[in-house]
């Protein structure tokens, strides 16, 4: 199946010249219907979801020759959805990080405007310095280096943007273009989640107990600084910014509570049925990586302005359910990786340590709530008229229909 991507990216390359008689929407219409067919027949329903924010995104945004952009940042997040699915080989999930990384790029400094560009050369910058370290740590790894490890989650800090390595998140939302920064959110983290997936698939037997310690650490402290600067945040790019640091941190929160402490001897309970510790923290991090880029995908996609470093022009009724599913309101979708993060601290059997991180986690997300509030006032009261579409239909149908699906879902799949 990855040789029908490929194929798909070659295409994307030569229709390249097409761009300059023919709208490069129409090109990123086209490959998302392509690979929203290619995932559903490969039975990864992320890939899917990934695709429709990729085909909402097209109808909403005249992005002439960044069409191509467009298409190659949604093909890369559905090779990394299914290199970890279908165990493929992890190198193809970094060549996808690559690609995805220049597509975002382009799609950030769209606008052509200094803070567009200024934002979209943070981003290339620190994300291509953990992309370095991430490759070769991995590699390091495989050859049977065990620091290749602290390498690769050092890489993986300056890709996801978690503290200390977070400011480039900040400015990048919140002067790039909003067009850029949907995509940001909605491709390249979801690219880069799933290749993190992928190596902890590959290596967590190979995996000190150590490296997740530290990685643990480093979660837990950057979720409060990623909140308490969010409390701080006055305009509505930088409201999503530090929200961004903070989900990832729970998506690195879950993967390394594994690498550290393994599998607990009593197997945890999702929805009644039995699940490994290694299963309910890849749940957490799928649904951390989909409720943060859908809701992200709809409030940035619904501007029409230069940059997101503002409050809201026009008001957006659907982009409310949006935040609020970033903000963990059951049942949306955002909710869910919150309490099954509680619920695979909790499988474990010290109890003083569960109490603390869970405690932790429920400090956060209370922490957080000003500020996604602040947020929901700007979407309603900002002065235009409602300026609901496509993309922010989308994933606010998303939101809520996968939060009250996802029992049910959970429960036959189980």
């Amino acid at each position: 199946m990855i040789a029908y991507f490929a194929y798909l990216i070659l295409a994307l390359s030569l229709a390249a010249p097409l761009l300059v008689r023919v709208d490069g929407r129409y090109v990123a219409v086209a490959t998302s219907l392509a690979l929203v067919a290619l995932t559903a027949a490969a039975g990864v329903p992320v890939g899917v979801l990934v695709a429709l924010v990729a085909l909402a995104l097209a109808l909403d945004w005249r992005v002439g020759s960044f069409g191509l952009a467009l298409s190659f940042a949604a093909v890369a997040a559905a090779i990394a959805v299914y290199v970890y699915y279908a165990a493929q080989p992890v190198v193809y999930g970094l060549i996808a990080l690559a690609l995805a990384t220049a597509a975002v790029y382009g799609l950030l400094a769209m606008g052509r405007g200094r803070e567009n560009v200024e934002g979209a050369v943070k981003y290339l910058v620190f994300s291509g310095v953990g992309k370095v370290l991430i490759v070769v740590g991995y590699f390091a790894a495989v050859a049977g280096w065990p620091w290749g490890l602290y390498l690769a989650v050092l890489g993986f800090m300056f890709e996801l943007g978690v503290a200390p390595f977070h400011a480039w998140v900040v400015d990048a939302y919140a002067l790039g273009s909003p067009g850029g920064a949907a995509s940001l959110a909605a491709f390249s983290k979801v690219t880069a989640l799933f290749v993190l997936l992928a190596i902890f698939k590959s290596l967590s037997l190979k995996a000190p107990g150590e490296v997740g310690l530290v990685a643990l650490v480093v979660a837990l402290v950057s979720m409060l600084v990623a909140n308490v600067a969010g409390l701080t945040a006055k305009t509505l790019g930088r409201v999503m910014a530090y929200s961004s640091i903070a989900h990832m941190s729970y998506a690195l929160a879950a993967v390394a509570l594994v690498w550290w402490l393994g599998e607990p001897e009593k197997r945890p309970s999702l929805f009644g049925a039995p699940v490994s510790a290694a299963d309910l923290a890849i749940l957490v991090v799928v649904l951390e990586g989909l409720a943060s880029g859908l809701a992200k995908a709809g409030v940035f996609g619904y501007l029409r302005a230069a940059f997101s470093d503002l409050l809201p022009p026009r008001r957006s009724v659907l982009n409310v359910l949006n935040v609020l599913s970033l903000l963990g309101l059951p049942p949306l979708l955002g909710f869910w990786p919150k309490l099954l993060l509680a619920l695979l601290i909790l499988s474990y059997p010290n109890v003083q340590l569960a109490v603390l991180l869970v405690a932790w986690v429920v400090f956060n997300s209370a922490l957080a709530t000003p500020y996604y509030l602040r947020a929901v006032r700007w979407l309603m009261e900002a002065p235009g008229p409602v300026g609901d579409n496509v993309t922010s239909s989308y994933t606010a149908f998303a939101a809520v229909a996968l939060g009250v699906a996802l029992p049910l879902v959970a429960y036959l799949l189980l």
